[in-house]
């Protein structure tokens, strides 16, 4: 059975970052032998094809970054040449008008330096209601309140009332936070020196189950027009912002020109209800290679098959209590 990896960006002394999202940059590589080890990495386009055409897809992986950071323009694209290693990347195309960060990672990055009270202060005056604070599990961690709120009440967008009360506590903690979208113009020179793929990830990078029809057909459609225009090779592979979609989902995405959606559904290719929503395997920050080989293997997805534990038809919405 293939696999598709997802990761987002790596951490070096010039890209240092507290989200889980982000792997070192000694992990990533790490990650790439254990993977070749298991397999032979192939390019997306490559696998999506196989696995669409009905051929065998055992031991072949495929490598992808979400959000397009930054981060790729430093050691990590040495690493990628030297290593010879295809990955394809998907781009949020708003993000990458400017070169703008993510609410996640000044987020992430701003939380670990404040005390537990400015925290709190900070949640009153975003309006995070008492519900998301006292039904969100622990296990998750004190973040998961306002993320899933955000996720929930602006569909995953970050409201823009809520930029003064960001920014004055990122300059009263002194935080900048340094992970940040390619450009497109980086992200064309990046692709003039090397072979990476670049896919689709919508405008916003919203949830896409709570937008409307309209709306919903702009994120995907836009963010591949958008694309097209700069780069010829753009693929016309969705990769599902936050993991989280429906039916209604999958047939816009069809609708604008995507031949296959990837989610975060954690198994590997094998016999999909519907060929075009491909799995795969999320890879953060504390993942081990030997973690990584045991998913690789398939030893989770035969432990699901053992407990009758079958994933279900579609992720579960953020609301209070998930």
């Amino acid at each position: 059975m293939g696999a598709i990896l997802c990761l987002h960006s790596v951490t070096t002394r010039a890209f240092p970052a507290e989200g889980t999202a982000h792997v070192p940059l000694e992990a990533f590589k790490s990650y790439v032998r254990v993977s070749r080890r298991f397999g032979e990495i192939v390019p997306l386009s490559e696998l999506v094809r196989r696995h669409a055409e009905g051929k065998n897809t055992s031991g072949l992986i495929a490598l992808t970054l979400d959000d397009a950071y930054g981060a790729l323009r430093t050691e990590l694209r040495a690493f990628l040449e030297r290593e010879a290693v295809p990955i394809a990347i998907f781009v949020v195309t708003q993000a990458a008008a400017a070169g703008a960060t993510y609410w996640w990672d000044r987020i992430d990055d701003v939380f670990p330096r404040v005390a537990p009270d400015r925290w709190r202060a900070f949640e009153r005056t975003c309006g995070v209601p008492e519900e998301y604070r006292r039904g969100q599990p622990r296990s998750y961690g004190p973040l998961r309140p306002l993320r899933q709120w955000l996720l929930a009440a602006y569909a995953g967008r970050w409201p823009a009332r809520l930029e003064p009360a960001l920014q004055g506590l990122e300059q009263e903690i002194g935080v900048h936070t340094l992970q940040r979208s390619m450009t497109l113009g980086e992200i064309a020179e990046l692709l003039a020196t090397t072979s990476i793929e670049v896919g689709v990830h919508t405008v916003s990078h919203p949830v896409l189950p709570l937008i409307s029809d309209d709306d919903l057909r702009q994120e995907i459609a836009g963010c591949y027009a958008t694309l097209r225009e700069r780069f010829a090779a753009t693929l016309s592979i969705l990769s599902i912002p936050f993991g989280l979609y429906d039916d209604r989902t999958i047939r816009a995405a069809s609708a604008a020109g995507m031949t296959a959606c990837l989610t975060l559904g954690g198994t590997l290719l094998d016999g999909e209800r519907d060929p075009s929503v491909l799995p795969r395997l999320c890879v953060n920050r504390g993942d081990s290679s030997a973690r990584l080989a045991l998913r690789l293997f398939g030893v989770p997805d035969l432990l699901r098959r053992y407990t009758g534990r079958l994933p279900q038809a579609y992720p579960e919405l953020p609301s209070a209590r998930t």
